[in-house]
């Protein structure tokens, strides 16, 4: 059974590898900090936008496959009377822009938000339902469908290339731990201990 003195050596020389493991690891978290920063890059802010674009995705696509049509047939039939048929515009205008709010939500996260085009929609809409229009306010669920689905194909680009950069950061700060515990194990540290 090995004695005290004997195990000691071989303790210290553990602790030794356990700090120079932590030690490199804590360097190449911060050169990859400083190296993101140089290149402009928020890793925090990336990681956050990922989760927001994930969240914004799963409710266009939810828009887009059935709660679009299931809020227009909430509003029933078509009326052919001219005060319902008024109040069944004014319904369907105010459905359409609440759902045209997604992909100006889309927008204001790629920062691409234009409000006067937005006011125009708007105007556009409240004046389309005054005459009761339907058939150009059909048309304008049709555009804002299509935009829903362009806003979808755009988030999901968006993420992929925001997390290819993530998982590239990854796997460089592995590098980094790599060859930053190899010039620790051969390099300053050794020279201090001897």
């Amino acid at each position: 059974m090995p004695s005290i003195k004997d195990m000691v050596p071989s303790m210290s020389k553990d602790i030794f590898v356990i700090v120079k493991i932590i030690l490199s690891g804590l360097t190449a978290a911060a050169l990859i900090f400083f190296i993101s920063a140089l290149g402009g890059i928020d890793l925090k802010k990336n990681s956050d936008m990922i989760s927001e674009l994930d969240r914004m995705e799963a409710e266009i696509n939810a828009s887009v496959e059935g709660d679009i049509d299931r809020r227009i047939k909430k509003l029933g039939e078509v009326p052919s009377i001219n005060p319902y048929k008024k109040f069944y515009c004014a319904e369907l205008a105010k459905e359409i822009h609440e759902v045209s709010y997604l992909t100006e939500k889309q927008k204001m996260l790629f920062d691409s938000f234009n409000v006067r085009e937005f006011e125009n929609k708007a105007q556009k809409l409240v004046m389309l339902s005054e005459n009761s229009d339907l058939d150009a306010l059909f048309n304008e669920l049709e555009i804002v469908k299509r935009e829903l689905k362009n806003s979808a194909n755009l988030v999901a680009n968006k993420r992929k290339v925001l997390f290819r950069q993530k998982i590239a950061y990854i796997v460089f700060f592995f590098v980094l731990w790599v060859i930053v515990y190899i010039y620790y194990s051969r390099g300053i540290i050794k020279r201090v201990k001897a």
